[in-house]
């Protein structure tokens, strides 16, 4: 094995001519080197290695951090600081999310009915006379919920999958079901996204007389807008991005029923034990734990949520979920991978390509302390071959 110096890029120069040596010393001295072998060979600012074969880059010098962008799909340094498509460059757009439930499904032939989720959307097309969702006030949850039921009542919510095929949902992510939507058409006009839970405000089933039964838990899994553009690469949009406000009905009186009081013979809810865990806002608040009804928003960024079931033994819930417009053309940056901060000591750095192709590696080395800030950007091409 061999340490080949690698011809690279260097896209940004010192910022501060008048600092000190100390105050630079390090960044001019950086350089980025490649273990060559049989299986990986550089020749000036190329490496070509077979895929499934790590490559090891070696640094000199005293940075005192380094970023990496492989070059594959969503670790693009050129694309690093992108924030939207351009409407032009978008081939696809689709909304996908998958969806699965916790605990026993009951048929509408049963009298216990358990399918209590819906997924709508709406957008505005004024001149082909459809109308979109006017936005929440966020702070009058009387005007907001009758807003959201009345579009509803008025056939204005448009399903994403018919309601029926949530009647029997898997039980675990890998058999979750997978929704899709094209969005595509919907560049510019107001889609919003809403998801229901018991929008019917169905009571428990032994409210009429039958057994009681609990109300499910559903998880919602991945949900975002993939962006195909022309050039072949792919964005996303995840739901963190949505703004979703959520709508907690009845929240007053199931607080109410909440509070234990021996002497006066309430025996509390199940909001009793978890009181601790409600928002402050009870009206549009979401929670971080378990709360029966609510929805629970923690892994929103990376498109997961889910609404907590109810036991056999409780009233029923209903709440919604309601997204700002989105703006379908946003994406994600592209992201890099943090290999050396201060209080690291870092020599070497191993990725392994697992794909055929020609990819773009980028190390952003940077120095920074009270006086200046300073950079470097390193690239090479790395063809990847059987």
């Amino acid at each position: 094995m061999k340490t080949s110096k690698l011809y690279i890029l260097l896209l940004s120069t010192l910022a501060f001519a008048s600092c000190t040596k100390e105050m630079t010393e390090g960044l001019d001295e950086v350089n980025v080197s490649v273990v060559t072998s049989e299986t990986v060979t550089a020749e000036g600012s190329i490496i070509t290695v077979k895929k499934g074969t790590p490559v090891e880059f070696s640094f000199a010098g005293e940075p005192d951090f380094i970023t990496f962008y492989s070059g594959e799909l969503g670790h693009q340094y050129i694309y690093r600081q992108r924030v939207e498509n351009e409407e032009s460059d978008i081939v696809s757009s689709k909304l996908k999310f998958n969806i699965y439930q916790e605990g026993t499904s009951y048929a509408e032939s049963t009298g216990r009915y358990t399918n209590c989720i819906d997924v709508f959307y709406a957008f505005s097309d004024p001149e082909n006379g459809v109308e979109g969702f006017p936005g929440l006030s966020k702070d009058n949850f009387d005007a907001d919920s009758t807003l959201v039921v009345d579009f509803w009542k008025a056939g204005k919510w448009k399903e994403i999958c018919p309601k029926a095929e949530y009647d029997n949902l898997g039980t675990n992510i890998t058999v979750a079901k997978s929704c899709e939507l094209d969005v595509k058409d919907f560049v510019g006009k107001n889609l919003v996204i809403a998801i229901a839970y018991n929008k019917e405000e169905r009571p428990n089933p032994s409210v009429n007389g039958k057994n009681a039964t609990t109300q499910l838990k559903y998880y919602f899994d991945s949900m975002n807008i993939e962006n195909l553009l022309r050039n072949n690469n792919v964005t996303h949009q995840y739901a963190g991005e949505f703004m979703f406000t959520a709508l907690n009905f009845n929240h007053e009186n199931l607080y109410n029923q909440s509070i234990k009081d021996d002497d006066k013979g309430y025996k509390g809810n199940d909001w009793t034990n978890v009181s601790s865990y409600l928002p402050d806002d009870l009206a549009y608040g979401t929670v971080t734990a378990n709360v029966s009804g609510m929805w629970n928003m923690n892994n929103v960024a990376n498109g997961g949520f889910y609404i907590h079931s109810t036991g056999s033994a409780y009233s029923w819930k209903t709440a919604w979920l309601v997204s700002d417009p989105i703006k379908i053309t946003s994406c994600e940056p592209d992201q890099g991978v943090s290999i050396k901060n201060l209080s690291q000591d870092i020599r070497s750095y191993s990725y392994t390509y697992e794909n055929v192709g020609t990819y773009r590696a980028t190390f952003l080395i940077t120095n920074a302390n009270y006086k200046h800030d300073d950079s470097q950007v390193y690239t090479v091409v790395v063809n990847v071959t059987d």
